[in-house]
């Protein structure tokens, strides 16, 4: 404008050709050019031309560019109200790190057609992080905002339906792209309850919000087909969402619920809510309102977290299904049915809670999903059977309740029950060193009902006999024998069943074990036998170590290829100054193995528990350095992608630190954070979920 200008002061008598020759070469220019905010007019208004570095407002066919390359700030940019129309070609909100840039369509905008078009190829709306466009118009039907072809929220960025007016249109040309998984698409809409498209439809993150309702707003789906959720789906307070969705529901990130209501079945649908990270209910409920029984799944590929400061409600079914397991950092109540298909829940210091009329299916046989911490079952009447399927750390050891009323929590340890106490009653002469479960109670008066308790032979030491098998309850510090009244399975893995025992609220009678009423039968291990093995190249190395204070008569090393049959390896006589023996077994073992050691006492023969290895050729684990001051590396070379479960424990058997790591096919460094461990010997166990493939000792300094 300014080249213009003094044009027209040299040539007085022909300034209105020269002002249309201009004017035509600028449009030409701008057309192909970028359209820069300047926000000179200090208004924030789009139809301000001096708000524009060209000083011209941009057009159609125009590429329009809100970034901060002249505005280092924030800033706002408001559309025109009434009944206009902006077209233009492309449009791009790009601040720079750190700032927010918001263009907005006014509610006082009434524009019966678009009242905002972007009609390029291609992205026609991106919409990069910190940018936000809110749609406000005061439309009520029809498109207030069209783009041609494609709209782009980039992570970081936001479009907000702030109005009444459709977007079935702007949701179906929506990026679905990699990099837009949390670009936010929000719901504030205005008004009573509003239909938002969801049939077929992905979104990035999908956000809920009832502001500007006044605080409640319904926000309802109908569809046949899915909808899928690249990012989080968030659910504000105030909110109610309902869906009658006939097909899958798939969220790939977080759930994130701050209140409101989640109604996952508003109809007689048997859907299915698949969310592949974490469940945050900060608040608010999770429910269904007909007749169908919805699912909610829990299928991730890593570790997830639960959070349920909120309440799940009628007939949802809960599901964990994700081989890394899942952890609460809150305690869970579930009303309906919770059901373990695979992964294992750790509960840390939180209660799991099984309500009045909720059930619980799971695979007692399999390792691969329980509950490792405490379970607890409220409401039973004199049900003939109730599964509790707990364990600890990789292991399952259920408890089942028989013709028991009342509220009970269940939890197993792998720990030595003679540490709480080692004296026996009648018919009791021995009891596990490796293992325990409590119940407890809160009912009055004391309930009564039968326990039966699971017996593993990798895990229990070895069951040898059924009849002389025995349930132990401790009662005033003496193990008590709480009988044998039938038992379920084979010698090497099964369940034996106690007669009808009283639970008491108090600590006294929580607490039960395995035990044995013949001194050579069912081993149960009588001391605490450190014993492992670990592949190497030319065998398998297996190592024992004996407490201090005993001193046995004669080693037996037995293997077995099934876990029940065994055949002698080497006997190794006992040195009364000796606590630590090893042997390396050199067989070409094809398949799974099963190892314990039979020992003779001056006061009799019992087994250690056993360990099973399987040949792994094409694995070469190794933990440098071995002995520690600060950390440690686990060397993997693997020969394909697996999950191993890393386990560390002390030389009593307790877990210091246990996580999981996908290796791939290649040589793979684990770090390991050691630092905070007092000095002293460990173990480091590796296994793929169902056998240990290494054992290894190490020492911190």
């Amino acid at each position: 404008m300014l080249y213009m200008q003094y044009l027209c002061l040299i040539n007085k008598g022909r300034c209105r050709r020269y002002d249309l020759v201009i004017a035509f070469l600028f449009m030409t220019v701008s057309l192909s050019g970028q359209m820069k905010w300047d926000g000179e007019a200090n208004d924030g208004q789009w139809t301000s031309a001096a708000n524009w570095v060209s000083n011209v407002v941009p057009a159609a066919g125009d590429n329009v560019l809100l970034d901060n390359s002249v505005v280092a700030l924030n800033y706002t940019v408001t559309l025109p109200g009434g009944a206009s129309t902006v077209t233009i070609r492309t449009i791009a909100l790009s601040p720079a790190a750190g700032n927010n840039i918001q263009l907005i369509l006014p509610a006082s905008n009434t524009a019966p057609v678009p009242a905002f078009v972007a009609t390029g190829p291609g992205y026609g709306m991106v919409i990069n992080n910190g940018g936000i466009f809110q749609n406000s118009s005061g439309t009520t039907s029809g498109n207030a905002v069209s783009v041609a072809d494609s709209l782009r929220i980039n992570n970081g960025g936001q479009y907000t339906q702030n109005t009444r007016a459709a977007h079935v249109a702007l949701v179906s040309v929506l990026s679905k792209l990699p990099g837009s998984e949390t670009g936010i698409f929000k719901f504030d809409v205005p008004g009573g309850s509003y239909t938002f498209s969801s049939a077929n439809r992905v979104y990035g993150t999908l956000v809920f919000s009832s502001d500007a309702s006044g605080s409640t707003q319904f926000y309802n789906a109908i569809a046949a087909s899915p909808l899928t959720i690249n990012g989080d789906l968030v659910i504000n307070s105030g909110v109610t969402v309902n869906l009658d969705i006939t097909n899958d529901v798939i969220i790939k990130r977080d759930f994130i619920q701050n209140g409101g209501i989640f109604n996952i079945a508003s109809q007689p649908n048997n859907n299915i809510t698949f969310i592949k990270r974490n469940l945050v209910q900060n608040n608010g409920t999770i429910t269904e309102t007909s007749a169908g029984l919805p699912v909610i799944e829990l299928n991730g590929t890593s570790n997830q977290n639960i959070t349920n400061a909120g309440t799940i409600s009628n007939s949802v079914n809960f599901r964990i299904n994700n081989p890394s397991g899942v952890t609460l950092l809150t305690n869970t109540a579930l009303p309906y049915k919770l059901d373990l298909v695979n992964g294992i829940v750790n509960t840390n210091s939180f209660l799991l809670t099984l309500l009045s009329t909720c059930s619980v299916a799971a695979d007692s046989t399999s390792n691969k999903s329980f509950i490792n911490g405490k379970l607890r079952k409220e409401g039973l009447s004199a049900a003939s059977h109730f599964l509790f399927p707990v364990g600890k750390d990789i292991t399952q050891r259920w408890l089942e309740l028989r013709n028991a009323t009342g509220n009970y929590t269940i939890e197993f340890f792998k720990t030595n029950p003679n540490l709480i106490a080692n004296n026996m009653g009648p018919g009791i002469h021995h009891i596990s060193s490796l293992e325990y479960w409590t119940v407890e109670t809160d009912a009055t008066p004391t309930p009564v009902g039968n326990v039966e308790l699971s017996f593993d032979n990798v895990n229990s030491g070895g069951v040898t006999d059924l009849p002389s098998l025995r349930v132990a309850q401790l009662f005033n510090t003496i193990w008590q024998d709480a009988g044998n009244t039938g038992t379920t399975g084979i010698v090497g893995i099964g369940s034996v069943i106690s007669n009808p025992t009283s639970f008491s609220a108090a600590n006294a009678g929580k607490y039960f074990t395995l035990a044995s009423s013949g001194a050579l039968q069912n081993p149960l291990p009588l001391r605490n036998i450190h014993f492992a093995a670990n592949n190497i190249n030319h065998g398998v190395v297996i190592k024992w170590e004996t407490e201090l204070s005993f001193l046995p008569l004669l080693f037996e090393l037995q293997a077995s290829a099934d876990g029940i049959h065994f055949c002698t390896l080497v006997n190794i006589k006992a040195e009364n100054d000796r606590h630590h023996y090893q042997y390396t077994d050199t067989r070409k073992i094809q398949n799974q193995q099963w190892y314990r050691l039979q020992i003779t006492g001056s006061n009799g023969t019992f087994y250690s528990n056993l360990i099973t290895m399987t040949p792994d050729h094409n694995k070469n684990i190794q933990l440098i350095p071995s002995v520690v001051t600060i950390n440690s590396m686990l060397l993997v070379n693997s020969d394909r992608e697996i999950s191993l479960q890393i386990v560390i424990t002390d030389m009593s058997q307790k877990i210091i630190q246990q996580f999981q790591s996908t290796v791939r096919a290649a040589v793979n460094r684990i770090p390991l954070q050691l630092n905070n461990l007092p000095a002293g010997i460990y173990l480091l166990s590796v296994s793929d979920g169902k056998n240990t493939i290494t054992t290894t000792r190490f020492v911190k300094l």
